[in-house]
């Protein structure tokens, strides 16, 4: 297997863990209470579950890049993970994964430092997870996982399970700022 397709691999698992770390958010934002009196094991909270989701999806995304100029193949050098607006293969679909990565670094570590700052401030910033679904969604699906700047192939099996993460985030972040918000 390349490196490039453990990093798209990756690249998944993260975005799992985010559609997962929306679930858990927005479950505690509403108090609402897990389905069918599951109980959390290993007596986890909510809470836990919702970092540990966040630190997996972060961990995730750090290595989904990383592993990227280290494929002969990708073109990629260090320089252009911080820059990829002028990289050799998906310019944009690659800005639009550093502007969602820089978006969600923010949220991580406001989020580390949350009992050292105002929880006003931490909460603005913690927002920015939901501004970050955009270029993070566009990331995923216009992204060609193997760097070949093939057309999107919407019958593939990785491409559908991104589409249904992004659904599921997008489905989420709908609920969280317009359903909720009429009922209160």
């Amino acid at each position: 297997m390349e490196t490039i397709e453990i990093s798209g691999i990756i690249g998944m698992i993260a975005l799992a863990a985010l559609a997962l770390n929306f679930l858990i958010g927005i479950t505690i934002w509403s108090n609402a209470k897990l389905p069918f009196g599951l109980k959390l094991p290993f007596g986890w909270t909510l809470l836990l579950l919702h970092k540990f989701t966040g630190y997996t999806a972060s961990i995730s995304i750090i290595i989904h890049v990383a592993l990227i100029p280290l494929d002969p193949l990708s073109g990629f050098s260090w320089g252009d993970l911080l820059l990829p607006a002028w990289t050799k293969h998906q310019p944009l679909a690659n800005t639009f994964g550093a502007v969602a990565l820089y978006l969600l670094a923010i949220v991580v570590i406001s989020s580390y430092y949350k009992s050292k700052i105002r929880l006003p401030l931490w909460r603005t910033l913690h927002f920015l997870s939901y501004f970050a679904v955009i270029p993070l969604i566009l990331h995923s699906v216009i992204t060609d996982p193997k760097l070949q700047d093939r057309p999107i192939d919407w019958f593939d099996a990785e491409k559908l399970f991104v589409l249904l993460c992004c659904v599921a985030i997008v489905s989420l972040s709908f609920y969280r700022f317009y359903i909720k918000r009429q009922e209160h």
